[in-house]
């Protein structure tokens, strides 16, 4: 791992840096796009600082999602703080209803890169559609819960959490979602494939495509720092299984892991320089 780290193409890093900088323009947009469907007036300028330094914390915070906190506060001065967690957490969600889409959509070809592990794509196929139906039921039962129940204040606002996925199903809210969310998925995927070919690892585009969005699944499981470990272990063994050496997966995960934070940076010099981008507010 260390060989390869230190054979790595610098010029490569340094794109596959800049394409994961562009990956933060459209989701910040895409949160955007959500807080404006829910009724708030949210500049990308804010959305784009938010995203920066709840990047930075969620490198140095348990699990992967730990930013998310300070992006709520970030979004809580313009938005209130009810909207902010609604958008933060339906931002995550559009994120992955991508992902569980793709994977649904390629599992085909999950069967053929996988021919000797029937189990692991039957799981994925349980997981992907699975997941994504039990998200768009929720979301329908919330929806008609709101529209035909009157609830107490508490009950309302965890209702709305769920509720909010179903403004989203139809017309321009769907189209900015789906198109938003397939450059900041593809982006990811390109930005992991750069990393191998600075480091030397020659994978066939269409394993990378496959592969990563699953490693990013299995790092969003909120029992690690940062993601790191899982993100690893998920590497190796998925990447093992289509005949990718351990120590080769290995370094690419590092690898990303280090330009998570490298990436990241921007955001803690936004913080440090204008400590006031979290401050706390009255709006409800």
């Amino acid at each position: 791992v260390g060989n390869a780290l230190h054979q790595a193409r610098i010029a490569l890093l340094i794109l596959s840096l800049l394409i994961f900088w562009i990956d933060q323009i459209f989701s910040s947009l895409r949160c955007l796009y959500i807080a404006r469907v829910l009724g708030g007036n949210l500049s990308i300028s804010t959305s784009l600082r938010a995203h920066f330094v709840g990047l930075w914390f969620n490198q140095i915070m348990p699990s992967s999602l730990g930013g998310d906190v300070i992006k709520m506060a970030i979004l809580k001065k313009p938005l209130g703080v009810s909207l902010a967690i609604r958008a933060t957490i339906l931002d995550r969600v559009s994120g992955l209803m991508f992902l569980l889409l793709v994977v649904a959509i390629t599992l085909p070809l999950y069967v053929r890169i996988f021919p000797l592990h029937p189990e692991l794509v039957i799981a994925l196929g349980a997981f992907s559609i699975g997941g994504g139906l039990a998200i768009l039921l929720g979301a329908w039962i919330a929806n008609h819960v709101a529209s035909h129940f009157v609830l107490k204040p508490i009950y309302k606002k965890i209702i709305y959490i769920f509720s909010d996925v179903w403004k989203f199903n139809k017309g321009i809210p769907l189209w900015e979602q789906i198109w938003t969310s397939s450059i900041v998925h593809f982006n990811g995927i390109i930005t992991y494939s750069l990393l191998g070919l600075a480091l030397g690892i020659n994978i066939n585009p269409i394993t990378f495509f496959l592969v990563v969005p699953v490693v990013f699944l299995i790092a969003l499981i909120p029992i690690s720092l940062a993601g790191w470990g899982f993100r690893e272990l998920g590497a190796v063994w998925l990447f093992g299984l289509v005949g990718i050496n351990s120590g080769s997966a290995l370094a690419i995960s590092i690898c990303f892991g280090l330009l998570l934070i490298v990436a990241g940076l921007p955001g803690l010099i936004i913080l440090l320089m204008h400590r006031s981008v979290i401050e706390p507010t009255t709006h409800e």
